[in-house]
């Protein structure tokens, strides 16, 4: 009986410890995912966009932040090296350490291919194009020849060839036809000697 009685109390000993064990190993993992996480402190995000990218930087360390640049892009009214735009924005709550992405002016302005459409389109399926391209349009300009037939196409008053690379939203001029017949000087000059031949004998 006295053997029995003590190999339960053993039982109950190892269950006792293994319950401990357990709950150990549960509290010892919440403590480590808290600290791990930071759970609950989170830092504001600080405005850095309009900033020079050397200076984001500064203040996105100071804040215990890191800064990345992912994107170069144009925009007219910034200086070159100016962040364009963050990521998370100015406000939102992050971790310590967090990475904000920016986009930053290149100063540069993209270039565009003028679409092949000289010679070679309707007017209105030139104006599509090329509108579509990020283009501008002035008004038309017409020449003798086929009723909305584009024979030409300017930049700055000047025809230029379909493939030719100049700044994105420049201006551009569609030289379209009119719809009058065009004069055949070669076949006019012909008659003319011809006639000319003829009343002269």
């Amino acid at each position: 009986m006295a053997i029995k009685f003590k190999n339960i109390w053993r039982i109950v000993f190892h269950l006792f410890l293994m319950v401990v064990a357990v709950a150990l190993i549960i509290f010892g993992t919440f403590k480590w995912l808290h600290s791990y996480t930071n759970h609950g402190e989170h830092i504001e995000v600080p405005a850095v966009d309009g900033l020079v990218v050397e200076d984001a930087m500064i203040v996105l360390q100071n804040n215990s932040l890191a800064g990345e640049v992912t994107e170069y892009r144009y925009h007219k009214n910034m200086e070159e090296g100016t962040v364009i735009e963050q990521r998370p924005k100015q406000g939102a709550y992050v971790k310590e350490g967090r990475t904000i992405y920016l986009v930053v002016n290149s100063g540069k302005i993209p270039m565009k291919v003028v679409p092949d459409v000289a010679d070679n389109s309707s007017l209105r399926a030139a104006e599509t194009l090329l509108l579509g391209s990020g283009f501008k349009l002035t008004p038309h300009e017409y020449v003798d020849g086929d009723a909305d037939w584009v024979y030409e196409i300017k930049y700055n008053g000047k025809a230029i060839e379909s493939g030719t690379e100049i700044p994105e939203g420049s201006t551009l001029t569609i030289v379209a036809g009119n719809g009058n017949a065009v004069e055949d000087i070669e076949a006019a000059d012909s008659v003319t000697i011809i006639e000319s031949l003829f009343f002269n004998e």
